[in-house]
């Protein structure tokens, strides 16, 4: 199992003048790409925390920062979380969509991936929604994986070239199970296969139950 020592910080230097701050984990001979996608108002650090002990050996893992970030004010300073993209609920629009996070996250690849590995794209909650935009600007990307988010019927206007998987908690109060499954019907309607695992006891969390659904998915 790999451990969090074994982890680094790192600074990609992208195009625009733009950093992107990631936690990875990069063996000597990489099989594969695992890039994990944080939720709202987190840090790759925490989804890379959660995961990294599910995901295989040979991997090697990317964790980035979104890069928006937002202000935590302490008593005695300040801390930052991240966002991938502004989403106003209440009148179903986007301050800022996702086309920034998706140019930075193409080209994050680019460079991290020079011969091409197939690549694992794994979200959690908004990380989640972002994930399969992913994997359509990428085409070694090979498999998606949501966690505890809806695979958005209007963001697929074609069939994909990568699996599909959502992995959603049985007591997810924050996106509801009878969300995502309206949700994937549609898909289906378009010709989408989606593969469902629901994770028993689980909320709206990445718990062991959901990572124990994640290496089992990993190692098929």
């Amino acid at each position: 199992m790999k451990n969090l020592q074994e982890s680094s910080d790192k600074t990609w230097d992208l195009n625009g003048n733009f950093q992107f701050q990631t936690v990875e984990n990069r063996p000597l001979d990489p099989k594969s790409i695992v890039l994990l996608l944080h939720g709202l108002d987190e840090r790759g650090l925490r989804i890379y925390r959660k995961l990294t002990k599910h995901l295989p050996k040979n991997s090697y893992v990317i964790a980035p920062n979104a890069p928006f970030p937002l202000p935590r004010m302490k008593a005695d300073r300040v801390d930052f979380g991240y966002t991938w993209y502004f989403y106003d609920k209440f009148t179903d629009s986007y301050l800022v969509d996702q086309t920034l996070a998706l140019s930075l996250i193409k080209e994050l690849l680019e460079k991290a991936n020079p011969l091409h590995l197939p690549v694992t794209v794994i979200g959690f909650s908004q990380g989640g929604y972002l994930a399969p935009l992913v994997g359509y600007e990428n085409n070694d990307v090979k498999k998606v994986i949501g966690i505890g988010c809806e695979f958005r019927a209007n963001f697929f206007k074609k069939l994909p070239r990568f699996e599909l998987h959502a992995v959603h908690g049985e007591d997810d109060n924050i996106i509801p199970e009878t969300h995502a499954l309206r949700e994937i019907e549609t898909l289906k309607t378009k010709g989408v296969p989606v593969h469902w695992h629901l994770a028993t006891g689980a909320k709206h969390e990445i718990s062991a139950s959901v990572g124990n659904i994640i290496e089992k998915i990993l190692e098929s």
